[in-house]
């Protein structure tokens, strides 16, 4: 289950702001809330003031789906580098703030990106026209 804690949404470099958005992690529906788009992250809440925010490093692909046979809405399709969990989400966090600050250099260290395990997140808005 994924770790939602209690920080604050985003106030600088907000590029979008989708409320009455329901998260869906691995298949598992987190609630209704307000997704983010920000210039250096992606946050979700929900409306007691819980949610999380992925670093865009941690970020491996997203699209718009409109495929209804492999999910019953449109939605934006967030695939997610490692698994967001309460053990180790606080550490994809601190992994890809690392990455930021790599520039592009090998330390020569393994680097496997947890062995290829993905988490997939759904955000479903209610409006269909925001999908656009």
């Amino acid at each position: 289950m994924v770790l939602l804690k209690n920080i604050h949404p985003p106030t600088e470099g907000v590029r979008h702001e989708q409320a009455d958005t329901t998260a869906v992690l691995d298949g598992q529906r987190l609630g209704c809330g307000t997704l983010y788009v920000a210039e250096t992250r992606l946050s979700w809440f929900d409306g007691s003031g819980l949610g999380f925010a992925l670093e865009y490093p941690s970020i491996g692909l997203h699209a718009i789906s409109r495929d209804v046979s492999a999910y019953p809405q449109e939605h934006l399709y967030v695939m997610v580098n490692g698994k967001l969990n309460d053990e180790n989400e606080a550490e994809m966090a601190e992994k890809a703030a690392g990455d930021e600050e790599d520039d592009g250099s090998s330390s020569g260290g393994d680097d496997d990106d947890d062995d290829g395990v993905i988490s997939e997140i759904r955000f479903v808005p209610t409006d269909k026209t925001s999908c656009e």
